[in-house]
């Protein structure tokens, strides 16, 4: 992965979704893959990146590559960012929010984000945000801010 204060490019292939599927669709592949490459088949093109993601990786997988060590650094103290970009229907609000059934990044960064400051006694304030963008508006999904009224 990048290193420590680097940005890292990452790209998660989606999969076919369960609507997809039950239509009979099938994957349309076009690019094969390996871990930090996307190539066109015939070869024409090809792009790099610091992680590629398959079809068949969970979130829980990306979750752990790419956000854990983000989250682990923020709560020394460290500014971190997590965002997905990509065209509609490419799968970010599945990745960051997930469903019932597969928690998605965001979900996760935030059950972690609490059980770390739970662990960090000399932490008495904090403050997470997660917003989502589009075209002219900013929508914030999440703002928990906190203070330990123990002092």
């Amino acid at each position: 992965m990048a290193e420590e204060g680097a940005v890292a490019v990452c790209v998660r292939v989606r999969p076919l979704n369960s609507r997809e599927e039950s239509l009979g669709e099938t994957a349309q592949v076009y690019w094969k893959t390996d871990s930090n490459a996307i190539y066109q088949v015939d070869g024409s093109k090809s792009f790099n990146f610091d992680r590629v993601f398959h079809g068949n990786e969970t979130t829980k997988n990306v979750y752990e590559e790419i956000a854990a060590p983000i989250i682990d650094s923020a709560i020394q103290g460290y500014n971190g960012t997590i965002f997905a970009y990509g065209q509609t229907a490419s799968g970010k609000t599945y990745t960051m929010m997930g469903s019932e059934d597969h928690l998605g990044v965001t979900p996760r960064a935030i059950h972690d984000i609490f059980q770390k400051i739970k662990k960090v006694s000399n932490l008495t304030e904090f403050l997470v945000r997660t917003s989502k963008t589009s075209k002219n508006w900013v929508r914030v999904l999440v703002y928990f801010p906190c203070k330990d009224e123990r002092k």
